[in-house]
């Protein structure tokens, strides 16, 4: 395609800016020097940018390291000191609001579930979690947190940004959760599905794979979705609903589902249908809930076994249709569902997709259980903000912060 618009030399430099720092964050510490062979760039432009994120307070000296011809030089790495970021996850049954570095680094956490007896209303939720918001504002400083991302249950249009559907919680259908957020703050809340952030979470923690790997996080959890990174990019689709596989049919014939079809993936493999697998009419009531069934299962309930074993065969079906779809290299499967037994999830799993697909496809294929420490859905939320701050990230640092003093001389 011809291109018939020319880049203004701000938005060159602003690009630069974002590859250099998305290479430092990849990198962990690195000198100028290194940056530069690893960006193409020349190393006074390198050096001219790192003074500037040196005032800013986005970068910080951290020692020498051993350069060419014996020589040191001075490393630099992202400052996990100076800014923060707010990642909120919002699922059917709770919501987590954690406040991290530009690391992405897990900084504080709070959780809560919604009561079975409560009937939430929408707005409340979302008043409770721009309350919390607020309070970590007020803690840290204004200036100091420069954004928020949020990953929400799906189908998220995220064109529309609001949810299309969430299984017996109808009351987010008509909510618009960007000017909600754009009311009550005065930082930019990013939104993002919470597959997709798991995907972001999982591709962080890969570094170098993703980037020429296809990637999918499946998280299996209330609901079930899939976030998709094709070069190193989530692939969104045309409205943003990309990898809403919890609603991909996988009996014509089977259980309704509240989205209008029937024999979802949700409707067999999620952690509702699990619980209800287990206790019928009793599930979500008190000691019928899904930690109830996740210990039986860890005690080794065979009736919770036997349930939890066909709602990975389940999923299994679906990920048959990803890979013949997508033919991914990597698969790894999360939230919820995963942490009973990811033994015999990935037993059950990894035998149901290799009797479905082509042997050379199976042979192409890497599947695993997440093994990821913390929240990936609530940090691959924060991993947003931090991507779009880094993406332009004279227009997040405070004005007053980008007149710094002179920074330490550069390296070699």
């Amino acid at each position: 395609m011809v291109q018939n618009r020319g880049i203004n030399q701000d938005v060159t430099q602003e690009m630069n800016r974002s590859l250099l720092l998305k290479n430092l964050r990849r990198e962990g510490m690195c000198s100028r020097a290194y940056l530069a062979s690893l960006t193409g760039l020349k190393q006074a432009t390198v050096t001219n940018i790192m003074k500037d994120f040196l005032n800013w307070g986005i970068v910080t000296e951290v020692g020498f390291l051993n350069g060419s011809k014996g020589r040191r030089s001075i490393g630099v790495s992202i400052n996990p000191d100076r800014y923060r970021v707010i990642g909120v996850r919002l699922a059917r049954k709770h919501y987590s609001v954690g406040l991290f570095d530009l690391t992405g680094t897990q900084i504080t956490k709070k959780r809560v579930d919604f009561k079975p007896e409560e009937q939430p209303d929408a707005e409340d939720i979302l008043n409770q979690i721009a309350a919390e918001m607020r309070i970590l504002m007020k803690k840290y400083g204004k200036d100091t947190i420069l954004a928020a991302g949020m990953a929400v249950p799906g189908p998220f249009i995220a064109k529309k940004n609001r949810i299309a559907l969430i299984t017996g919680a109808d009351i987010w259908k008509d909510v618009d959760l960007k000017k909600f957020f754009d009311r009550e703050l005065d930082i930019p809340v990013f939104l993002e599905h919470n597959a997709n952030a798991g995907a972001y979470a999982h591709m962080w923690d890969l570094k170098d794979a993703y980037r020429d790997d296809i990637l999918v996080y499946i998280a299996a959890g209330q609901g079930i979705g899939a976030g998709i990174v094709m070069d190193g990019k989530i692939y969104k689709g045309a409205l943003g609903t990309s990898g809403e596989i919890g609603h991909m049919t996988i009996d014509r014939n089977g259980k309704p589902c509240a989205c209008g079809n029937k024999g979802c993936l949700e409707r067999y493999a999620s952690s509702l249908e699990l619980v209800k697998a287990v206790y019928g009419d009793q599930a979500g009531r008190e000691g019928c809930n899904f930690e109830d069934v996740e210990r039986r299962i860890r005690e080794g309930d065979q009736f919770c076994m036997d349930c939890y074993q066909r709602a990975c065969e389940s999923l299994g079906i679906g990920i048959i249709n990803i890979v013949n779809v997508i033919n991914p290299d990597i698969i790894i499967i999360g939230d919820d569902m995963a942490r009973p037994d990811p033994e015999l999830m990935e037993a059950v799993i990894r035998e149901t997709v290799r009797e479905g697909i082509l042997a050379d496809v199976w042979e192409g294929l890497t599947l695993s259980i997440s093994t990821y420490q913390g929240d990936p859905i609530l940090t691959g939320a924060a991993i947003v903000a931090i991507d779009r701050i880094f993406d332009s990230p004279g227009q997040f640092i405070p004005a007053t912060n980008q007149a710094g003093a002179p920074a330490s001389p550069s390296d070699e």
